[in-house]
């Protein structure tokens, strides 16, 4: 996933003024994946999901001192946020390895043993969906990604 352009940088301005547009632009781009992301079986807005949260923590983490503790509070949302997205994309590309393997041990025993893989990461990426879905909704209630908007316009 290619990163959104920052627009209207200005090197004669505030390490502020330029971390704001820059932060706000991530946050924007890490919150526009959050509907498509919100699907079980979205892989692909939850991976593009976790590289958009994944760039908003770096720049928080060098830019938060700009903004107080509700960037600190984002970073940290953010990084929760990566790790369980992180480990969905996990299975998600174990998961066809494991299938492809399957198919080339049909019949044998090693079949068996390789379908009980495939039944746990299929059982371990449900799970780490609704731990998703619940960190989301926690993240909302409390107001972590609202918080740092206002911030960002103060």
């Amino acid at each position: 996933m290619k990163a959104v352009k920052v627009k209207g940088l200005d090197p004669a301005t505030s390490l502020r003024a330029n971390a704001t547009r820059i932060v706000q632009t991530r946050l924007e781009e890490m919150l526009s994946f959050a509907a498509a992301a919100s699907a079980p079986g979205a892989g692909a807005a939850q991976h593009d999901m976790r590289i958009a949260a994944k760039r908003l923590r770096y720049l928080l983490e060098i830019t938060e001192d700009c903004f107080g503790p509700e960037a600190r509070r984002a970073r940290r949302a953010a990084r929760e946020l990566q790790s369980v997205l992180g480990d969905i994309h996990d299975c998600d590309v174990m998961a066809p390895l494991v299938a492809e393997q399957i198919s080339n041990h049909a019949g044998e025993d090693a079949g068996t043993g390789l379908e009980l893989v495939a039944a746990h990461i299929e059982g371990r990426r449900a799970r780490l969906f609704v731990q998703f879905r619940e960190l989301w909704q926690e993240q909302g209630a409390a107001r972590v990604w609202a918080e740092l908007r206002r911030v960002l316009r103060a």
